[in-house]
């Protein structure tokens, strides 16, 4: 394919990859990793009939004779008969004869005897109210969050298997990048070191290594070489035009990669490429990304992360659609990408958008995805937002 339309480039880069293989981790390191398979539980949740407050677990009507107290984390092996009660705490397990559990603050207790009144089944919590065994928790593919890990540990689970992370080796190119101070005499401070490895850390993959290469293709072909060694996925950025210095392609060329979009009818970020390229039986994954900053985050965000989530196994959400404060038009035939901020639901365009420019974005809370031709307020959208917000 020669050149494809922003849908065309995020279905190639949700859909063309296989994904990664699992490997085992304890569930208090699971957070913000991706199920390698389905998970159910264990065992029922709760594991036994528990009661939901301090006070006592009384059999039949009252007054209730206390014949003892149910030690949290026991079971109990007496039964209580009709009229005897046992003081009991909260997730204590129910002793059997028990039909409802009276909190300590609706009874009085006076010569060994508790009354007050309670209904049937009051402040219990029966075996497997929660889930039962067996029953499904989470699909493979689901992102894990932190109240998710406390769910698998209470069901039983002391290890999970996740999707490993995505390896991604980039490569930062340009004779005019100024790595620190002011810039002067020509000279580019880099703005994409710093950002793009964080952008890519919070999509859930890893970084194995961040280059700089001067323009120049003996340097570059080496480089990426070396890289199909560890990498799932190489990222560029830069070189992706057809200018006398821009050797992106031909170093794909010689990786024997093919070229599936080249060039995305979108602004900014027309100048990306997706790639693949076979190597020692694995499909490697090859996203050059223009050189400008803002085009290069909007290239990422748009394809970047629906390639990460293809090779975690996640499923690729169905972006939100948005309305527009303003009207907006597009170059014939092409997307536009514009960041800025959502207040109920209506966006507004932040400000300096050019695609070398980073002002705008550092205050923006994702992209904009409009529709090509020309879109007048309260016109539909769709939104990409930032992983970060």
């Amino acid at each position: 394919m020669r050149e494809g339309s922003w849908d065309d480039a995020f279905g190639v880069a949700s859909n063309s990859f296989e994904v990664l293989q699992s490997e085992k981790v304890a569930v208090s390191d699971a957070n913000t990793r991706t199920l390698g398979r389905e998970l159910k539980a264990l065992c029922d949740l709760p594991a036994f009939a528990t009661s939901s407050m301090d006070g006592w677990a009384v059999s039949a009507s009252g007054p209730w004779k206390v014949i003892g107290e149910v030690a949290i984390g026991k079971t109990s092996n007496q039964v209580l008969s009709a009229s005897e009660c046992m003081k009991i705490s909260t997730g204590g397990v129910i002793p059997s004869g028990t039909t409802a559990v009276i909190p300590w603050e609706n009874a009085t207790e006076e010569g060994g005897q508790i009354s007050g009144s309670v209904d049937v089944g009051a402040n219990i919590r029966p075996a497997g109210a929660e889930c039962k065994k067996d029953e499904l928790l989470f699909k493979r593919g689901t992102l894990l969050a932190p109240p998710m890990l406390g769910l698998l540990a209470a069901t039983g689970h002391d290890f999970v298997e996740v999707t490993r992370r995505p390896r991604i080796a980039i490569f930062f190119l340009g004779d005019e990048l100024l790595h620190t101070g002011v810039p002067a005499d020509g000279s580019i401070r880099d703005a994409l070191g710093p950002q793009i490895p964080a952008v890519l850390q919070s999509f859930g993959a890893d970084v194995v290594s961040a280059t700089f290469v001067k323009d120049d293709l003996d340097t570059l072909n080496k480089e990426i070489k070396s890289a199909l060694e560890i990498a799932d996925i190489i990222i560029s950025t830069g070189g992706t035009a057809d200018g006398p210095k821009d050797y992106v392609k031909a170093a794909i060329s010689h990786i024997n990669g093919e070229l599936v979009i080249d060039c995305v009818k979108v602004r900014p970020g027309y100048h990306t490429i997706v790639a693949q390229v076979n190597s020692n039986a694995r499909k490697i994954a090859f996203l050059a990304l223009p050189g400008n900053p803002q085009s290069a985050l909007a290239g990422l965000f748009s394809f970047g992360l629906p390639l990460i989530n293809n090779l975690l196994g996640r499923q690729q959400r169905e972006l939100k659609k948005i309305t527009i404060a303003s009207s907006i038009s597009t170059p014939e035939g092409f997307s536009r990408l514009i960041p800025g901020r959502i207040n109920n639901g209506e966006f507004t365009s932040a400000e300096f958008l050019g695609s070398a420019m980073l002002r705008g974005v550092a205050v923006a809370e994702g992209f904009a995805l409009i529709h090509p031709g020309n879109n007048s307020p309260g016109s539909f959208a769709r939104w990409i937002p930032f992983t970060w917000n």
